[in-house]
């Protein structure tokens, strides 16, 4: 069945335009399908019975994988058999009558202000790789964004005279973010002005103006970046596992505790539906107990 994914892989990146990531995703939920099927002796698309899909989607969960990876294998697989009776592959669709679990949504982990002051002051100062962390957890805290998004940055991206930078986000949909006061400082003036992006890149010619250099002066990694956030979270011992991620929904978060308009807050962070975005009008439980005993008669 390594054609038939491959034709299906080819599709969602060319066709629907999916992000490298999302076409990733699809990519390992199918081999694992194709894994569990081989196991039964099922190796011809023809021979996928949906009592097949079924016992797939229960053994994910017995193997203690989130609701939410469950329901995007669920997903993965229902857009691959219509895939192939579209392109008349095959004639029948096992997965036709499975419906795809929306998954309950934890809340997510984010920091507090003050950790995260503490951890965007953490980098050494005194140094080139120092400097360009505080830019990049900067940029990070003040603009919500996926770390894919962070390290994908251009020179030509940046409007810091406008206040926004320009982002490409999932489907290379196109977004502006506005920028605060600090970040534009941490990353023009200490990062860009002063010269540690271009000591970084070592008067090497780049083919493209990546924002973000590692020493070698070469694009920075998700990996990277993921390593640059822990190696700084971890001595201050803060309440969460923190990665880049944590950033993106601290971001949301302080912007809608402080009573900003939830589309706002979707168009910034770039989320396609609102639904995405309305959970992080759950996080603070304690203010909303706060409100109800202050203001219910009965509190």
């Amino acid at each position: 069945m390594r054609a038939e994914l491959e034709e299906f892989l080819g599709h969602i990146r060319l066709e629907r335009t999916f992000s490298e990531n999302t076409v990733a995703a699809y990519k390992r939920d199918l081999e694992r399908y194709f894994s569990d099927l081989g196991q039964k002796d099922v190796d011809q698309i023809s021979s996928i019975k949906r009592s097949h899909i079924v016992e797939h989607l229960a053994l994910l969960r017995d193997l203690g994988l989130a609701s939410a990876s469950v329901s995007r294998a669920c997903s993965s697989i229902r857009h691959f058999h219509r895939f192939l009776v579209r392109e008349e592959i095959t004639g029948k669709n096992p997965a036709s009558t499975i419906k795809t679990t929306r998954s309950s949504r934890a809340l997510p982990d984010y920091l507090t202000i003050e950790e995260a002051k503490e951890l965007v002051e953490a980098p050494r100062l005194d140094t080139l790789l120092g400097l360009r962390d505080r830019a990049i957890i900067e940029l990070l805290w003040a603009c919500g964004l996926r770390v894919s998004e962070a390290v994908s940055l251009k020179l030509r991206d940046i409007f810091f005279s406008d206040g926004f930078i320009r982002i490409f986000g999932k489907g290379a949909k196109e977004r502006l973010v506005p920028v605060g006061d600090n970040a534009i400082y941490w990353v023009e003036e200490r990062y860009l002005r002063q010269g540690t992006r271009s000591s970084l890149a070592k008067d090497r010619k780049l083919d493209e103006d990546v924002l973000f250099l590692s020493l070698r002066g070469r694009p920075l990694t998700r990996d990277a970046v993921y390593k640059i956030i822990r190696s700084y979270a971890e001595p201050l011992s803060l309440r969460v596992h923190v990665t880049p991620h944590v950033f993106r929904h601290t971001f949301a978060t302080h912007l809608i505790d402080a009573g900003a308009d939830l589309r706002a807050v979707q168009e910034m962070l770039g989320h396609a539906d609102i639904s995405t975005t309305q959970i992080y009008t759950h996080i603070d439980n304690d203010f909303i107990k706060e409100v109800h005993q202050r203001f219910h008669p009965r509190g």
